[in-house]
């Protein structure tokens, strides 16, 4: 089945990290490893894009800029340090995907989520009077930061590993449409 083949590059993250690294693209192509040739990824290829990535260092992160890389698509990660403890240190996300063999970088936007939940509170911004809008702001702010840093490094093209389990694939897109309808 085509869920199976698509599992087979993820091997080759689980090795030791002295024997780490995935064969380059022109090496091995995705139809060789039995997966679907893209018609769009084809046209970011024929176009020059560069498609940037937002990046966790998780599974899907690594599953998305693996195959991109892989179908010979310019690929560029980026994640963002807004503070938050979800990483002991957010460096570990550029670790977690060198064994795709792309580049990630690590945007500071502390300044940027401590200024946008001021005005949150400022503005009474709460939910249902509840908690603070932070959370939610730290999405506006994640996006736009990721974004300028983005077109920074010549990407054209904006991908994420959110997936379908929550809302902030939605986020990621909306808000970057709205920003720049351009980007695609």
């Amino acid at each position: 089945s085509s869920s199976s083949s698509s599992i087979i590059p993820l091997v080759c993250l689980r090795t030791s990290p002295s024997n780490h690294q995935v064969p380059s693209a022109p090496h091995t192509m995705p139809e060789a490893m039995g997966l679907k040739k893209s018609e769009i990824l084809q046209g970011y290829i024929d176009n020059g894009d560069v498609v940037g990535i937002c990046v966790s260092g998780g599974l899907d992160s690594k599953t998305v800029a693996l195959r991109l890389r892989l179908a010979g698509v310019k690929v560029k990660c980026f994640t963002a340090d807004i503070g938050q403890p979800d990483e002991d240190d957010i460096n570990d996300v550029v670790k977690k995907m060198a064994p795709c063999g792309v580049e990630t970088v690590v945007v500071d936007l502390k300044d940027d989520i401590a200024e946008g939940a001021f005005e949150a509170i400022a503005c009474h911004a709460s939910y249902d009077g509840g908690y603070w809008q932070s959370t939610g702001i730290g999405r506006f702010v994640t996006a736009r930061g990721l974004l300028r840093e983005m077109k920074k490094h010549g990407c054209t093209v904006l991908s994420h590993g959110a997936t379908g389990r929550g809302n902030d694939q939605v986020r990621f897109e909306r808000y970057v449409n709205v920003m720049d309808p351009n980007f695609k």
